[in-house]
C-alpha cells in the first residue's frame, strides 16, 4: 500500500468509527462527498441502491434544479484492485438506467434503483437530455496507473456508447487512491479558497489593462497598488493564499527580499518599485475587470499568488511595520482557469529558471566593460560573462582571461590578499567561482 492508498485508508476508518459505520460503507460515504462536494452526511439513504439486482450500481444521486439536473451514479469497491469486468457489469447497469424499457425497469426487485431510475426518466421527460450532467464514476482505492490494458478498453468502451452528444455532459471516470487525494486536496483547497476585488489602475485613453485569451484561456496583465496586496496577505494569517506557491516566505535578510522592503519602504526610490519588481503571478478561478473609471477594479475567485511570494510578503510585512510608501505599485499577471494540470505547469514554469549567480548580475556594470575594453587593447579578451566566448576558435582560447581570474589576481597582488575569497566588495565586482587556465584548456573549481 503506498503513502495515497494509506490516506484514504485513514480517511475510512476515522469515518467509520466516527459514524459507527462499517469500513465497506465508510468508504461508500467518502466516495460520494469527493465526487458530489457534499458532506459526509449528505448521502440520501434512498440514494444507495447497493444489493440484489442492483446492476453494479452503488449510488444513484440527483440534483435537481428548475432548468437543469446532475446524476452521479457510482460503483464503489473497497478494495486496492480494478477489475475490467466490474467495468463490462457496470456498463450494463447504465443501460438499464437509459436505454431498458420501462416495463423492465418496473420489474426490477431493486427498489431503491428503480425508484432512482424512474425519477430519471421523469426529470429527463421534463428537462430534456440536453439539460442534463451525467458523472459516473468506479472507485477503488487501487493505483489507476497500474489498471490492466483491458481496463482502459472497457473504460474506453462505456465512455463510447454514452458520450455521444446526447447529454449537456456525460462523463466517466476511474477514481483510485491517486485522484481520491487529489481531489481531496482539491477540496480543502477550496474551502480556504480567498475571494478578493483588487482596485486596478485603469485610464480608458491610456493602455493600461491587457487582456489576452486563447483556447479557451484568459490572461490579465494590470498594476495595483501594493497596498492592496498587503491588505490581501495580512488578512490571511492562515497563508492560504500561497498554497499553490512552491516556496514560502524567506524573511528580508536575504539581498533580494532586502532590497523590495527597502524600495518599497523609500519615498525616494518607491515610485521605481514597478519597474524593478517582476511582479505578482496569480492564478484563479475567475477574473472579471470592471472598467468603471470611477472605481475600476477585479473581481477574483480562489485567488493563489503563485508567483511573488516574496514580493507579497515583503510589501505586507512592509505595510504591518507602517513603512510601505504609497504610492508603491506593483504589476499583476492574472490567469483564470480551473484546469489543475495546467495550474501546475503555470506553478512550475513561472518558478523555473536557470541560475543566475552574482558573477552573471554584475556583468554588464560599467566597470566590467571598461576593463573588457582595456584588456582588448592588449589582445586579451576579458570574459565578463559565463560562455561569452565559446564561438571562438580553439586556437584563440589561451588569450581568454576570465573575470573571476582577475578578480583573485587582484586580490593576491593588489591587496596582497591570496588566501581571501573573492567577494561583493572587491573592486573587479562580482561574487566569482575561480578558474584556473592553463595551456588553452580551463576548469573550474571553487574558491581555496
Amino acid at each position: 500500500m503506498n503513502l495515497r492508498q494509506q490516506i484514504i485508508q485513514d480517511r475510512i476508518e476515522k469515518t467509520a468509527q466516527h459514524l459507527d459505520i462499517s469500513q465497506d460503507l465508510a468508504f461508500l460515504r467518502f466516495a460520494h462527498s469527493l465526487i458530489t462536494g457534499t458532506s459526509l452526511h449528505a448521502l440520501d439513504p434512498a440514494d444507495v441502491t447497493e444489493g440484489g439486482q442492483g446492476k453494479q450500481i452503488d449510488v444513484f444521486s440527483i440534483d435537481q434544479d428548475s432548468e437543469e439536473a446532475t446524476i452521479y451514479i457510482l460503483q464503489v469497491k473497497h478494495t486496492d484492485s480494478i477489475s475490467s469486468n466490474a467495468l463490462v457489469l457496470l456498463r450494463n447497469g447504465l443501460k438499464w438506467v437509459f436505454n431498458k424499457p420501462k416495463s423492465d425497469v418496473v420489474a426490477l426487485k431493486n427498489v431503491p434503483l428503480k425508484d432512482r431510475i424512474l425519477e430519471y426518466r421523469s426529470i429527463q421527460s421534463d428537462l430534456g437530455p440536453a439539460n442534463i450532467r451525467v458523472h459516473v464514476g468506479f472507485v477503488t482505492n487501487a493505483i489507476t496507473a497500474d489498471a490492466s490494458g483491458e481496463v482502459m478498453q472497457e473504460a474506453a468502451a462505456l465512455t463510447d456508447q454514452f458520450d455521444n452528444g446526447t447529454f449537456q455532459l456525460f462523463e466517466f471516470k476511474v477514481w483510485g487512491a491517486d485522484e481520491l487525494v487529489t481531489q481531496l486536496n482539491l477540496i480543502e483547497k477550496h474551502s480556504r479558497k480567498i475571494d478578493a476585488d483588487i482596485p486596478i489602475r485603469y485610464d480608458a485613453n491610456t493602455p493600461s489593462l491587457i487582456k489576452y485569451h486563447a483556447s479557451g484561456l484568459k490572461g490579465i496583465v494590470c498594476t495595483t497598488t501594493a497596498k492592496e496586496m498587503a491588505k490581501i496577505v495580512n488578512a490571511d494569517p492562515s497563508e492560504s493564499v500561497f498554497d499553490l506557491n512552491v516556496r514560502r516566505f524567506l524573511g528580508t535578510k536575504g539581498a533580494v527580499n532586502a532590497d523590495i522592503m527597502k524600495t518599497c519602504s523609500d519615498r525616494s526610490a518607491s515610485h521605481l518599485f514597478w519597474f524593478l519588481n517582476n511582479g505578482i503571478t496569480i492564478v484563479c478561478d475567475s477574473a472579471d475587470p470592471v472598467t468603471d473609471p470611477d472605481k475600476p477594479h477585479i473581481k477574483i475567485k480562489n485567488l493563489q499568488i503563485v508567483n511573488g511570494c516574496q514580493t507579497s510578503k515583503t510589501l505586507a510585512l512592509a505595510d504591518s511595520q507602517k513603512k510601505l510608501v504609497q504610492d508603491t505599485r506593483v504589476l499583476l499577471r492574472i490567469y483564470e482557469t480551473q484546469d489543475v494540470d495546467l495550474v501546475r505547469k503555470m506553478v512550475l514554469t513561472t518558478n523555473n529558471q536557470n541560475k543566475i549567480s552574482s558573477r552573471d548580475l554584475r556583468a554588464n556594470d560599467p566597470v566590467q566593460v571598461d576593463m573588457e575594453r582595456g584588456f582588448k587593447r592588449y589582445g586579451i579578451h576579458y570574459e565578463r560573462k559565463l560562455h561569452q566566448f565559446d564561438s571562438m576558435a580553439s586556437t584563440e582560447t589561451s588569450s581568454i582571461v576570465p573575470n573571476e581570474v582577475v578578480a583573485q589576481s587582484y586580490l593576491a597582488i593588489v591587496l596582497k590578499k591570496p588566501p581571501t575569497l573573492v567577494g561583493e566588495n572587491t573592486k573587479c565586482g562580482g561574487n566569482f567561482m575561480i578558474r584556473y587556465s592553463a595551456g588553452g584548456s580551463s576548469s573550474r573549481t571553487s574558491s581555496q
